[in-house]
């Protein structure tokens, strides 16, 4: 018998489909683990907003903050998903779009590091512009994320999913990024103003590149036979048509946007408790610790409730938490005063441990039931509708910001739990998306 050395590489065996969605499972969630640190050390409603405080900003101009983050994440969508349904990979469009994040958030954090030559004013006006542009550019590539994940991950797992990035992500700004933000905002911290938020945007800065690169390396499958691409034009017909033709999607579009108005009073809660209750500087990181604990904990009950009983039941038990925001920021004053002149921001902290409790759950009930609703073939457009009608919700806040200067904190908490309320009925009429699908 003759034998024959062969110098071809052995061909590995193909990866099963089991192992691919493990793979998958794992860049993803550690994607968002890596951004839920990132947005641990520049949160826009606790780090940021107390950040533009001091530059001077006005409280119009605070509720502008979150509205850039989420509005500019959500509005670009539109005029992206026409285009981006035709492609069968989405992956690159998230690559590209991750690149150029990532060199507008090092501008940010360089801009503040070395700003010592700038005035207030053009500083908060140089910060507020990067950051709208790192929101935007998020929003062109916010499409291709919900859809590669859409395609990756099944339908019954998607909760877990998400609940898992959201408990991981949640513990580690608890122990890691909560004791940071409270140790470089304190009195006795090394750094002095703004080098001190420098840190915290540089800290945020290698969480972002580290989440990037895991989201790049999932493996994504391609989409057979897509959709012909739709121009910004045509997606701008299209709105009115899909709101008037799909009632379910019309009722869950409406209940989400008045939703949103029971968060118009966001922002401004870290404010009151500085400037009302006179909260030191080291409670900012006691209630980042507090929301970020309380979000993780709720990603279990949160996910086995969506993986369950369905999606549905998750906005309307989120949305009964974001009712109770406001009310416990009405009460926490004369509870306060109760238990001593001292006591007022440790009960406000109640605040920030609902909002906790709800955002995550809220978010991933909101990434979900669109994805379940919508047919495979139109998912991309259902998402840019939903999506960009969201970012225009996420304005409210500059309303409250004109609330607060013209009415003050305690009517503005009660208007927003009123509209909290009126949301969570409407969440009441939505239907459960939910098929036989896996």
């Amino acid at each position: 018998m003759q034998w024959k050395l062969s110098l071809a590489r052995p061909i590995p065996p193909r990866s099963t489909e089991a192992e691919t969605l493990q793979r998958n499972t794992r860049l993803g969630v550690g994607n968002g683990v890596a951004f839920s640190l990132a947005e641990a050390f520049s949160d826009a409603n606790l780090v940021l907003t107390v950040f533009v405080r001091a530059l001077g900003a006005s409280p119009v101009v605070i509720g502008l903050l979150p509205a850039l983050k989420n509005g500019g994440w959500l509005l670009p969508q539109l005029l992206s998903a026409g285009r981006m349904q035709a492609l069968s990979h989405k992956l690159p469009v998230y690559r590209r779009v991750g690149v150029v994040r990532f060199g507008i958030w090092t501008l940010i954090a360089l801009l503040v590091w070395f700003s010592g030559s700038l005035s207030n004013g053009w500083l908060l006006a140089a910060f507020l512009l990067g950051y709208s542009a790192y929101s935007l550019t998020g929003g062109a590539g916010s499409v291709a994320f919900q859809e590669v994940v859409a395609k990756t991950i099944p339908t019954r797992r998607r909760g877990a999913f998400f609940g898992t990035r959201n408990l991981l992500g949640g513990l580690l700004a608890f122990f890691v990024a909560s004791p940071i933000v409270a140790w470089v905002l304190s009195r006795n911290s090394p750094f002095a103003f703004p080098n001190n938020f420098g840190v915290l945007l540089t800290l945020s800065l290698i969480c972002i590149g580290v989440g990037i690169v895991l989201f790049s390396s999932v493996s994504e499958p391609p989409t057979t036979d897509p959709p012909a691409p739709l121009n910004a034009r045509r997606m701008l017909a299209l709105m009115p048509q899909l709101l008037r033709e799909n009632r379910d999607f019309r009722r869950y579009v409406g209940s989400r946007m008045i939703t949103r108005l029971g968060g118009l009073a966001d922002p401004f809660y870290i404010l009151y408790a500085r400037e009302v209750l006179n909260a030191p500087p080291r409670m900012i990181g006691i209630y980042l610790a507090l929301r970020v604990l309380a979000a993780a904990l709720s990603n279990l009950p949160w996910a086995r409730i969506a993986d369950r009983h369905g999606i549905r039941l998750l906005i309307i038990l989120t949305g009964g938490l974001i009712v109770l925001v406001p009310l416990w920021a009405l009460l926490a004053a004369p509870l306060g005063g109760m238990l001593g002149p001292a006591a007022a921001p440790w009960v406000f902290g109640g605040v920030f441990l609902l909002v906790g409790l709800s955002i995550d759950g809220s978010v991933t009930a909101g990434l979900t039931y669109v994805m379940e609703l919508a047919p495979a073939a139109e998912r991309p457009l259902y998402m840019g509708v939903s999506n960009t009608l969201m970012g225009l919700a996420t304005f409210f806040p500059v309303l409250g910001g004109v609330l607060i200067k013209t009415l003050g904190y305690m009517p503005v908490f009660s208007i927003t739990a009123l509209l909290a309320l009126w949301g969570l009925a409407l969440s009441l009429r939505l239907p459960e998306p939910r098929t036989n699908s896996s």
